[in-house]
């Protein structure tokens, strides 16, 4: 890619990043399947929709408003994105708070550029699957609170230690003292786990650790 093209790129990027929402909450959605792409976002809350490109009659947004349904999972999510935008690759803020979902889905990670992800107030139950949300490598805030995983004592200084480009968490600015936690300090059930979901990302960890004959 050219300097040019890149920079068209960056510039494309920050005008999806900063136009209005498409808010799609208060609907009491179950599943995505119910959206269509013909159905108007709500304009009330944000004083306006985002605009559409007239030829592809998609919308110029990088930010997806999914809050307030009964969502129970994501499935689709991309697909729907395609229909939707005009950039779904651009998705920077997707918030599904205040659902029924139970799991961090595979789905995020369909979106590169995800900087903003709202999970709070769901029926999450294992902090564990966040740890998959560490291919999001632009992923800066992100929300869980509310969540039944919020009960065990060292979830937030085990996502932390998941995520470590996450500057908020739960609202919360990520301190450098939580931040230089490794993975050495897990919880041991956590770090098997993790280790047989995700064996090469611990292989190196575990040769370290043992011991010379």
């Amino acid at each position: 890619m050219s300097q040019d093209d890149e920079s068209k790129c960056n510039t494309a990027y920050q005008y999806f990043k900063c136009a209005k929402p498409l808010d799609f909450s208060y609907r009491n959605l179950v599943s995505l399947e119910e959206l269509n792409g013909n159905e108007e976002p709500l304009p009330l809350r944000v004083r306006g929709a985002p605009k559409k490109n007239l030829k592809s009659n998609r919308y110029r947004t990088g930010s997806f408003w999914l809050n307030k349904n009964n969502l129970k999972n994501v499935n689709g999510l991309r697909n729907l994105a395609d229909r939707l935008f005009e950039m779904a690759d651009y998705l920077s803020w997707l918030d599904l708070s205040d659902n029924n979902l139970t799991s961090i889905s595979d789905e995020f990670l369909l979106f590169p550029n995800l900087s903003m992800l709202y999970l709070h107030k769901n029926n999450i139950e294992d902090f564990v699957d966040s740890y998959k949300l560490r291919k999001l490598t632009k992923l800066r805030t992100l929300t869980l609170h509310k969540n039944p995983m919020c009960r065990f004592p060292c979830y937030r200084s085990s996502v932390i230690s998941f995520l470590p480009n996450l500057r908020k968490l739960d609202h919360v600015v990520v301190v450098r003292s939580e931040r230089e936690q490794d993975r050495k300090s897990l919880d041991k059930d956590i770090r098997v786990r993790l280790t047989n979901m995700y064996p090469e990302d611990f292989l190196c960890t575990l040769e370290s650790t043992k011991r010379p004959d």
